[in-house]
């Protein structure tokens, strides 16, 4: 969604229309501008207007003051201005000037009212930079102007125009609302603070969403890989699923026979994956990439696993986090490159906050991708249909695998009923099995990841590393599978 853009299902034009009725006419306040665009275009508020008078100025440079007609301020000396503020009660508006531009400055009544109010102690004891982003205005005019109106955060909420032309009464009932509503509001801040100190790693998304994680968001990736492949005989799905990536994980060659970077998992994935594709009889209606999964290793700050078990990391709790991200978004990159994607997640042991983060991610990079659906829900278990097939994905350390049929059964009761065939996907043991029962496929996956010390030290080195393909017919269900292993390179 791009900046100054409404949700979904609301008004979102406008500014051509602006930029129309500017060189038309010209009005006392942003304020009447806005209600005349309202009675031009009612789908958007007056407020909505408001908001896009200012955006549509500050994008084409334009001074909000040129909107307004200045005759009647001519007998105001520019002296005077400068060292003060004017308040027009024909127009309802304040004017001054800008002490960095030296230009007339003109704020509408019930928007001068509204920043007072918000800077009080009693209306919000906002921050300029909080002001800043509220009003939409630089910080620095929001800091000049509340020096010009010698505002401070002890002052009442009221205007002089507002004291003279109100009762006592209106004002005391007015002051007793405006504190309700800090109460609440601080009650409220108070309460999300509570569940923000007992969310599992929260410190570790703060730090790493706030600046440079956002700014992922706005990344290209790299030029990507294409794929020509010619329409598929018969419709077909592919569940491809990196299970256990285990992104951030070290281990060193001469301790566990085998180097394993953050370079390595890039290239193991990448490689396997253009592998699996180049191998499809055809094209597929869509792939779903089954991710999450511990796709990350670590999942906090002190570089534990969601339970706190320390890990052997190839890099920061930070980068792995960051670089993880771009990673999983050049990979559905390359995926989409063949047919649609549908992202599904299965969170792991071993990053069950983190994969959060991802999903989020994900799904903010393709909110607006009609070739791309991520499924964007925190439970542990998902269920997808797919043609005749109910598809079920969990990481497969939380319930025992010869409970997912009965729990698939109970879970997706109407699905299961109406769907003939049954499958489960899962990884967490990083080895491939197939096991049929109770009306169920089971399918646990394999891992791309490399050895560490604990895997080393447990003997947990005897598996295929690898990742799978696996067909799923519209009509006949999981038909077979592709297998990419991996090729290490000693």
């Amino acid at each position: 969604m791009g900046q100054g853009d409404e949700p979904s299902g609301r008004y979102t034009g406008g500014y051509d229309l602006i930029d129309k009725i500017a060189k038309e006419r010209s009005f006392a306040s942003k304020t009447e501008f806005a209600h005349y665009l309202h009675k031009v275009e009612p789908r958007c508020s007056v407020d909505g207007w408001r908001a896009r008078i200012y955006r549509w100025a500050k994008r084409n440079n334009v001074s909000l003051s040129d909107f307004y007609k200045k005759e009647d301020y001519d007998s105001i000396s520019f002296k005077d201005k400068l060292k003060s503020l004017y308040y027009d009660e024909n127009g309802d508006n304040y004017l001054t000037v800008s002490i960095d531009s030296k230009q007339l400055v003109c704020i509408d009544g019930d928007t001068h009212r509204a920043m007072k109010k918000t800077y009080s102690n009693d209306g919000g004891k906002a921050t300029i930079e909080e002001m800043s982003r509220k009003f939409g205005f630089p910080s620095s005019f929001i800091f000049n102007y509340i020096k010009v109106c010698g505002w401070t955060h002890g002052m009442d909420i009221y205007t002089d125009e507002q004291i003279q032309n109100k009762s006592v009464d209106e004002l005391v009932e007015e002051v007793i609302e405006s504190k309700r509503n800090r109460v609440l509001e601080k009650a409220n801040k108070k309460y999300w603070a509570g569940i923000e100190k007992d969310a599992d790693n929260y410190k570790l998304l703060q730090e790493t969403w706030v600046g440079e994680f956002k700014s992922l968001i706005q990344q290209k990736t790299g030029k990507v890989k294409q794929f020509k492949i010619e329409k598929a005989n018969s419709p077909y799905a592919v569940v491809m699923s990196p299970t256990d990536l285990h992104y951030g994980k070290h281990g060193w060659k001469d301790e566990v026979g085998e180097e394993y970077t953050l370079d390595i998992a890039r290239e193991r994935l990448l490689s396997a994956t253009g592998n699996l594709i180049s191998r499809f009889s055809g094209r597929p209606d869509k792939i779903i990439v089954a991710t999450g999964s511990d796709w990350f290793h670590i999942d906090n700050e002190q570089g534990g696993t969601t339970a706190g078990t320390p890990q052997d990391m190839a890099a920061s709790p930070a980068q792995i986090l960051m670089d993880g991200c771009k990673l999983a978004r050049e990979h559905i990159d390359m995926l989409r490159s063949v047919c649609p994607v549908e992202v599904v997640f299965m969170r792991g042991n071993h990053d069950r906050h983190t994969a959060l983060a991802l999903m989020l991610y994900l799904d903010a990079v393709y909110e607006d991708c009609d070739d791309v659906e991520v499924i964007c829900d925190p439970k542990t278990r998902q269920y997808l249909q797919y043609g005749n097939n109910l598809l079920g994905f969990t990481h497969g350390d939380g319930v025992k695998g010869n409970d997912l049929p009965s729990l698939m059964a109970t879970e997706e009761r109407q699905a299961w009923g109406d769907l003939e065939h049954h499958t489960w996907f899962h990884g967490h043991l990083h080895y491939m099995k197939t096991t049929e029962m109770n009306g169920a496929l089971i399918l646990q996956l394999p891992s791309l990841a490399g050895h560490d010390r604990w895997h080393y030290k447990k003997g947990y080195t005897m598996s295929r590393a690898g990742m799978t393909a696996h067909i799923v017919d519209e009509k006949q269900g999981v038909i077979g599978y592709l297998f990419s292993p991996v090729v290490r390179h000693d």
